[in-house]
């Protein structure tokens, strides 16, 4: 449900899509617009305005002109389509972003709970686990079984234990830790989600320590919004390739580079904004890139970002390493 005060104008087309009528509400539309084709009007891209099919309503998200366009078709007697009503509201950015926060604080209530109610389960089973295997003669066939099931219970673990840290919404002190770890503790997370995308994390992590120090969850944090980033750009499936390398002895490099569609010159310009978002349909509330700049820059990093469409996207963290002298 739409808000009156939220409405721009709306727009009468006929069946081809062509401008016969703008009803202005708190917006100013060109009437030259009118005799024009509506996704022209209304700078629609291309690659989005073909989806329009018949008798099914469209909804575009134009992040850049903060609106919002809802194409409805109208039929005629006979049930053909007859033309469009198109619908321009504003986006309002602080809702959006208020809404964001909303659920990002009832996240960080809801899983405590639900970490509480996994585990106490887990330590009651896997406790029973580890007194059959002591109980297990070496020669007995269950053992591997036994094995093999507290493995993965403890990899149940491991993975709420992950969530948990990175559910906190206080902050941590700054404490010193290893950025490989901090990187292996979300790919934990993410991991098996991707396998049924049929998406390929491939991780090329240096063997060695790399510390730093500062807050490892808001590192999580970046790492996982920036997986996620990948993954959503992939929808048909692809790859993912996270590194880490130490340049100088003093300077740590974590890379992510993955297949998807890529961005325009125009989205790069705007990518690090806030509030500012490529995805369509509300669907994300433009501050998770905006959010992995700042946390870096509390590094005292940098975060640098190169994408081509259809090629892919290459993400550069540069972060000091930690130095106690």
């Amino acid at each position: 449900m739409f808000q009156l005060e939220s409405v721009l104008g709306i727009i009468v087309t006929d069946r081809d899509g062509i401008v016969k009528s703008i009803s202005c509400s708190n917006g100013n539309f060109d009437s030259n617009l009118i005799g024009v084709k509506w996704y022209i009007a209304l700078k629609i891209p291309k690659e989005e305005y073909y989806k329009i099919e018949d008798k099914c309503p469209r909804i575009f998200s134009l992040p850049e002109e903060r609106q919002k366009i809802s194409v409805n078709p109208s039929y005629g007697k006979k049930g053909d389509i007859s033309g469009f009503h198109i619908l321009i509201e504003k986006i309002d950015d602080e809702k959006d972003s208020t809404q964001y926060l909303n659920k990002m604080l009832c996240f960080g209530e809801i899983v405590p709970g639900i970490a509480h109610e996994i585990c106490n389960p887990l330590t009651y089973v896997s406790g029973w686990l580890q007194m059959f295997l002591a109980e297990t003669r070496d020669n007995d066939p269950k053992k591997k079984t036994y094995e093999a099931l507290i493995r993965e219970f403890e990899r149940i673990a491991k993975l709420v234990r992950s969530l948990l840290a990175f559910a906190k919404q206080t902050p941590e002190p700054k404490q010193i830790f290893d950025v490989n770890q901090a990187i292996e503790d979300v790919a934990l997370m993410v991991v098996y989600t991707m396998k049924n995308e049929n998406i390929e994390l491939i991780k090329d992590l240096l063997h060695s320590e790399l510390q730093v120090k500062g807050d490892s969850n808001k590192l999580k944090q970046v790492v996982f919004n920036l997986l996620q980033n990948s993954r959503e750009a992939m929808p048909n499936g692809g790859k993912i390739y996270l590194s880490t390398n130490l340049i100088h002895s003093n300077s740590i490099i974590i890379q992510f580079r993955d297949t998807g569609c890529g961005l325009t010159k125009d989205q790069l310009s705007r990518i690090f904004r806030p509030f500012y978002t490529t995805k369509n349909n509300g669907k994300g509330a433009g501050l998770g890139l905006s959010v992995c700049k700042t946390i870096i820059e509390e590094f005292d990093g940098t975060i640098d970002l190169g994408s081509k469409v259809d090629e892919g996207t290459v993400i550069t963290i540069n972060i000091p390493t930690y130095s106690s002298s």
